[in-house]
């Protein structure tokens, strides 16, 4: 009988205990739903990072397009190659843009009031080498402040 009790006794102890660890687990949970700011604003510095993370390769794109048109201006100059690379410039900045608009509206216009002279001397047939030397010396480290403020 104390053999049989004894028994009994370590079964409901050990049921207790176990069934302890699982609430637990559930009060994690229960603390969490109890707590729906802390956890939206987790999600909100998730999405800020996610969006300034878009926002650098897309600048990052643009620097490495703006390169390479200053390699062939400086190179050989071959009119529709610097067309089709200031093209390149315009796509990779359009995937980016609306973002920086409205996340960051006087970079937006800072970095634009190069950018689009240099898109647009680079389409022109009769293409001047030293303004799209210098547009692309301007948007570059405007690109380049730029990146250092996107958190």
């Amino acid at each position: 009988m104390n053999v049989f009790r004894l028994f009994t006794n370590g079964l409901i102890f050990g049921t207790i205990l176990l069934s302890g660890c699982n609430n637990t687990i559930k009060s994690d949970e229960h603390n969490q739903e109890k707590n729906p700011v802390t956890n939206e604003k987790s999600d909100n510095n998730a999405a800020e990072t996610q969006d300034a993370k878009v926002i650098k390769t897309g600048v990052d794109e643009v620097i490495q397009s703006i390169n390479a048109l200053v390699t062939e201006v400086s190179a050989e100059a071959d009119p529709e190659k610097i067309q089709e690379l200031g093209e390149k410039v315009s796509s990779n900045w359009d995937s980016i843009e609306k973002q920086v608009e409205d996340d960051y509206p006087d970079w937006y216009e800072r970095i634009e009031k190069n950018l689009y002279p240099l898109i647009g001397e680079s389409g022109n047939p009769e293409k001047d080498t030293e303004k799209i030397l210098e547009l692309t010396k301007a948007t570059k480290e405007d690109l380049q402040l730029f990146l250092k403020e996107v958190k």
